[in-house]
């Protein structure tokens, strides 16, 4: 049931290059499992990354697997991030009720190499470390602990 949700929700959201439901998994496979990396060089990384509003869309959690396979995807819950300018918005689902975003908030961020350091709001603390592993016109993906999450273009929902 599970690799028909995510086939349906990542044929969906990968409609733009008309891939069918098995090379969009395959495709979000090979670049979770670094097969495919495409990291832009830095003065084209930030424009892309601000592009638009990036929506989680599948996950692999490498704790769990020695090997990943195609199997080991996860649907991800649609959280919601935005980079504009030095910030990062957030809006993270509500685990009780997957219709509603839970927690709210915005950051500041910066790139140290390929990691981008999420900051506290004064931008004085580093919070988190993620590591890019993908990043064109409508792909995203990084690492985040220990999983590794896809992300495509969302509808932006603030100014």
């Amino acid at each position: 049931m599970f690799r028909i949700l995510l086939f349906i929700a990542l044929s969906i959201s990968l409609q733009a290059q008309e891939m069918t439901g098995e090379q969009a998994i395959s495709k979000v496979f090979k670049v979770l499992n670094g097969e495919e990396v495409k990291i832009p060089d830095p003065g084209k990384r930030e424009a892309l990354l601000q592009s638009g509003a990036w929506e989680a869309l599948a996950y692999i959690d490498v704790r769990l697997t020695f090997q990943a396979s195609e199997e080991d995807l996860q649907e991800a819950v649609p959280d919601y991030y935005r980079f504009k300018a030095e910030d990062l918005i957030f809006k993270l689902i509500n685990p009780e009720d997957h219709n509603q975003y839970g927690y709210e908030g915005k950051l500041k961020y910066r790139w140290e190499k390929d990691t981008l350091l999420v900051l506290s709001a004064d931008g004085r603390e580093v919070k988190d470390r993620w590591q890019l592993l993908y990043l064109d016109e409508n792909y995203l993906a990084l690492k985040m602990d220990a999983l590794r999450v896809f992300f495509a273009h969302t509808a932006t929902q603030e100014n």
